[in-house]
């Protein structure tokens, strides 16, 4: 049925609008959204704002008995005067909100300190119908644009990628996924799963992961509060006062800062999730943790203070990144840390150390953690070993010599090895051995009676032609006259120093080969 309706001439606005976004007053994350708000405000028509509702904004206007109309702040004067019944359109209201919530068209202290805001966050299919009515009314109304950045998230649909629906039975209810994994766990799915623009395909194992990662992050804290014994100087050791897995996580720590402060600076907030439970699930517990029982239950009083400062810090710098993507079970964590402040919401955001950063610590521990990698593969993967076994291991040690003495306790406490006899530099290979290369170190361990010689031989004959393919690729890299011409100094530096660790790591394994072969 045909009615007379309520219009705006909206135009005006709209090209206000399409200028903020041309002129990168504005900008649209991702990038390829503003061809779609472009499209719609350059071809956009008068809009009819009345709607026949029960409840929404009266439309400022009065109809007369003779059937004039006036439209205006205050009632007019009179007899005869009808208000009007329609209500103005929710996306009319919507688009008033940032600046009418704050108690405009009055200059309140509100309005001074939040507005305009900084960045909006919503769904890309409302992107004409909030986002765009957002920007036109704050241009037209206030002469600002209410934000500088519009970041769009794609919708949510089922781990198939099909539509949420009743019809096909795929309803996935949010209080139902909070009852049972909790609201973090099911905020740090949604936001780890997709990236800007992007559907999100919800599987529900995304959200039980994401429970069982808070879950570790959550016995990690408890192990390190559980550690401390009487106050702790503030602060971190200085590098030079620290070992060298302390070194290696404080630099992997800071290299973490920075890495997650560039990824929110260019809205890529999923990739800076899933870094942080990368380093804190893959990094931070199974090696730095296990490693500072070390000096927390053997090492000196000094050990034992510095070993907590470092794991206060990790852990005190990991719950501030990792705030954002998991608020409520953070905060509760940080509460129970040492630390300054009322609470972690209002903590100040991590920044990097410079000082810290410490490419050398991070190469020498890598070889520690190799060799580990390579005693588990040989007991877990080749030889079945019980864990619980205890092995001693002979080490032809290159040039990592000092490092293998002093953290021994490295393999004891990660791969139960309970002794370790370092190899003179010219000293003979042992006989009846297993044996891993990590860099310029060879690994043996002695496995009389336990080792399969064929299978050794296969696995050093698979070992050695992976290796051939590497050196052959590197060489094909280094021997390309274009690739040493374009490509900076250190990184063709880089690739001649992995060449000559493969070539080591193959001189090496054709020696083993030899051997076994008699």
């Amino acid at each position: 049925m045909m009615s007379t309706q309520w219009f705006v001439r909206i135009q005006p606005l709209a090209q206000k609008a399409l200028e903020a976004v041309r002129t990168g007053q504005i900008k649209i994350v991702p990038e390829h959204f503003e061809k779609v708000y472009y499209h719609w405000l350059e071809n956009i028509e008068d809009w009819c704002i009345s709607r026949q509702l029960w409840w929404g904004h009266r439309i400022p206007a009065w109809v007369h008995q003779d059937g004039r109309i006036y439209v205006g702040k205050n009632p007019p004067t009179g007899n005869g005067w009808i208000p009007e019944e329609d209500v103005l359109d929710t996306w009319f209201s919507s688009g008033l909100w940032p600046f009418s919530t704050l108690g405009w068209p009055q200059d309140t202290p509100d309005l001074a300190r939040f507005y305009p805001t900084s960045i909006m966050e919503t769904g890309y299919d409302i992107l004409f119908f909030w986002v765009a009515r957002m920007i036109m009314m704050g241009l037209w109304f206030t002469g600002e644009a209410p934000f500088h950045t519009v970041y769009l998230h794609g919708l949510v649909r089922d781990k198939y990628g099909r539509k949420i629906s009743k019809t096909l039975g795929n309803v996935i209810d949010p209080l139902e996924l909070v009852e049972k994994f909790g609201t973090d766990p099911l905020r740090f799915a949604l936001v780890t799963s997709g990236t800007a623009g992007n559907d999100v395909n919800l599987d529900l194992e995304w959200v039980e992961y994401g429970r069982n990662f808070l879950n570790k992050v959550w016995q990690m804290t408890n192990f390190v509060t559980s550690n401390l014994d009487g106050d702790l100087p503030k602060g971190v050791p200085a590098p030079s006062e620290l070992d060298l897995p302390s070194r290696w996580v404080m630099s992997r720590l800071n290299r973490l800062i920075k890495t997650v402060q560039y990824l929110f600076d260019t809205y890529q907030y999923g990739e800076a999730g899933r870094q942080i439970r990368t380093f804190l699930w893959d990094e931070v517990a199974p090696w730095y943790l296990e490693i500072s029982k070390h000096p927390l239950y053997n090492g000196t009083d000094a050990e034992k203070i510095t070993a907590r400062r470092v794991l206060v810090h990790v852990m005190d710098i990991s719950l501030r990144l990792l705030h954002p993507f998991m608020p409520f079970a953070t905060e509760e964590m940080w509460s129970y840390l040492p630390h300054d402040g009322e609470a972690l919401i209002i903590a100040k955001w991590a920044e990097a150390d410079e000082q810290y950063i410490d490419d050398e610590a991070e190469l020498q521990m890598n070889v520690l953690m190799d060799m580990v990698r390579q005693i588990r593969d040989i007991r877990n993967n080749q030889y079945d070993i019980p864990p619980s076994k205890k092995l001693s291991a002979i080490v032809a040690p290159g040039k990592h010599r000092d490092n293998i003495k002093q953290y021994a306790y490295v393999f004891a406490r990660l791969c139960n090895i309970d002794h370790i006899t370092l190899l003179d530099d010219d000293a003979p290979a042992p006989e009846e051995v297993a044996s891993g290369v990590v860099s310029d170190v060879t690994v043996y361990l002695p496995l009389k009676g336990m080792i399969d010689v064929d299978a050794e031989i296969e696995r050093l004959n698979k070992e050695r032609e992976k290796l051939e393919a590497q050196i052959a690729k590197t060489q094909g890299m280094l021997n390309n006259e274009g690739f040493v011409s374009r490509a900076k100094p250190e990184v063709v530096e880089r690739e001649r120093v992995h060449l000559a660790e493969l070539q080591a790591s193959l001189s090496q394994i054709t020696e083993q080969l030899s051997r076994l072969k008699g």
